[in-house]
């Protein structure tokens, strides 16, 4: 059965604004609940709309879910909610046609037509301060990029990796048959979109509606914005991840810590 595709209207009076919108599935089935799971006390999901709350070019923020515990949050939070249908909310549905929803929805209500459509998965509560608006910024500067998203360097090779076809004995086989030898500088940089932030163009979101290849809804000049550190690229999929990034978060407040005594001490000392 084919992907629901909402449609992406072309009119409106509010060109040239950013939307900001955090994708939120309420039903996980590797992580039931994740979303709301505490990290250092808070809920999982915060951490997203704080770092987008925290960005001077985002002009409007709406999370984007079928979760009525979420919707009580973003008042909390004083950000605007909108509700995904059922049918937008499966483990089939595609992440893309989420802000397509979004979009349409407040075009119909409010006539509201974002430029840029910034997505930020909730699932990934360690940004970089001050990385959405950089982004946004290089969009001025790449006039021709349909898309910008951070990623994250590989550094273990597909072409490394092992299939298993006999379950029972462990034999293997290669998962590439392609063979560019063993060693790393053998072979070109690999990189992974993770989620942490990707902003597309809302001609480009509209004009791949129904194309199912993968990030197609990027359009054919995609950008990327590296991370420098590991932890700006975790996604959390899987409960035993929560120590990690409860470690990373642990490690940046005594980063700011640090960072607060130093300023505060008086000159020469």
């Amino acid at each position: 059965m084919a992907r629901p595709t909402p449609m992406c209207k072309q009119h409106s009076d509010r060109p040239g604004a950013v939307l900001g919108v955090i994708p939120a599935r309420r039903h996980s089935s590797r992580f039931p609940g994740k979303h709301l799971t505490p990290l250092l006390g808070k809920p999982m999901i915060a951490y997203a709309i704080e770092a987008a709350l925290q960005s001077v070019l985002v002009d409007r923020l709406v999370i984007s879910s079928d979760d009525p515990e979420l919707a009580r949050l973003a008042r909390d939070y004083g950000v605007e909610f909108v509700e995904r249908p059922s049918e937008l909310a499966q483990d089939t549905s595609a992440f893309e046609d989420s802000l397509r929803q979004v979009c349409d929805t407040l075009l119909e209500r409010d006539r509201y037509q974002p430029e840029l459509i910034l997505a930020m998965q909730a699932n990934v509560p360690i940004r970089k301060e001050g990385q959405a608006d950089e982004l946004i910024r290089r969009f001025e500067e790449l006039p021709a990029a349909t898309a910008l998203c951070t990623a994250q360097h590989i550094r273990l090779r597909p072409e490394w990796a092992k299939v298993l076809v006999d379950d029972a004995t462990g034999e293997c086989s290669p998962y590439s048959l392609v063979d560019r030898g063993f060693r790393q500088q053998d072979h070109p940089p690999l990189f992974l979109l993770d989620g942490a932030i990707c902003g597309v163009r809302r001609e480009t979101l509209c004009a791949t509606r129904g194309n199912l290849a993968t990030h197609a809804w990027l359009g054919d000049h995609l950008h990327l914005l590296v991370q420098d550190d590991p932890m700006y690229s975790l996604e959390i999929d899987y409960p035993n991840q929560v120590s990690l990034a409860e470690y990373y978060l642990d490690r940046l407040s005594d980063q700011e810590s640090i960072r607060a005594q130093t300023l505060s001490l008086p000159p020469g000392a």
